[in-house]
């Protein structure tokens, strides 16, 4: 398997899913379509789903992951409009005031804001899912966590599994106190924690709870995308080396060439 985020969450899920050739994510705060994302990994298997994100990366999307629903929109407890604080590193950017205080607090200040239409997940499962079974919901969002599970009915909705950002951003202090019992009111149960990330498996799933009992390891046989990028790399200059090689030696075997004297 081919791993594309940096703390492995695609590594996990990838063995939690591994007898599902082609499930359904919805993926929130979604970013990027290739580098850390939680689903690429998945898509590449064969998987189609929804990816939510409030900045305007469609294009990107539409060229990587042409299969998945793009919605640009941020995602809340209600529909409506929110302020974004967009700052350079765009994954940092949020609406959450507290948040937005925090980063600037670490010397990190927005660039730029911009009014985003926001949405429930309600909205969008009821708009989109066309009775595919969902299997993931992923949610990076930047202190919005709370928020968001807030718009969503776990009971006509049952995930199989749910992945949070679970600490402040940019530290690892925890910051699952606050939405963590309103999963387990809905008989959500931890069944993994990777230092940023709490993994929340449905009461129905208990069988895949054995999954997720080790880290990543060297049973799952994955490797980084960057480092089989780097390879590859190397390969291609290796072969420009080598048939530049070859070309100097033809040209120094070719007749009227006079040698230099020492």
């Amino acid at each position: 398997m081919i791993c594309y985020t940096r703390n492995f969450e695609d590594v996990i899920l990838q063995r939690v899913f591994g007898d599902i050739a082609q499930g359904c994510y919805l993926d929130v705060g979604a970013s990027l379509p290739v580098e850390d994302s939680n689903t690429y990994a998945l898509y590449e298997r064969g998987w189609r789903g929804l990816a939510l994100e409030p900045l305007p990366f469609g294009k990107q999307w539409a060229q990587s992951r042409p299969e998945d629903q793009f919605l640009n929109v941020a995602v809340g407890a209600k529909s409506g409009h929110v302020n974004l604080r967009i700052f350079p590193h765009t994954q940092l950017s949020s609406a959450m005031p507290t948040t937005i205080t925090h980063w600037q607090a670490h010397g990190q200040n927005a660039a730029a804001e911009m009014v985003v239409p926001c949405v429930t997940l309600n909205d969008v499962l009821d708009q989109h899912l066309a009775g595919r079974e969902l299997h993931l919901v992923s949610i990076d969002v930047e202190g919005m966590e709370h928020e968001v599970l807030k718009g969503i009915d776990l009971h006509r909705f049952r995930p199989w599994v749910i992945v949070l950002e679970a600490v402040l951003p940019g530290t690892p202090a925890h910051n699952h106190h606050e939405w963590e019992p309103l999963l387990r009111r809905f008989r959500y149960d931890q069944a993994y924690f990777d230092g940023v990330n709490r993994f929340y498996l449905a009461e129905e799933r208990e069988s895949l709870r054995e999954r997720f009992a080790l880290p990543p390891n060297v049973w799952d046989q994955f490797e980084i995308a960057s480092q089989i990028a780097l390879r590859q790399e190397n390969h291609a200059l290796k072969a420009e080396v080598a048939a530049l090689r070859a070309k100097l030696a033809d040209a120094g075997n070719s007749p009227g060439l006079v040698a230099p004297r020492n």
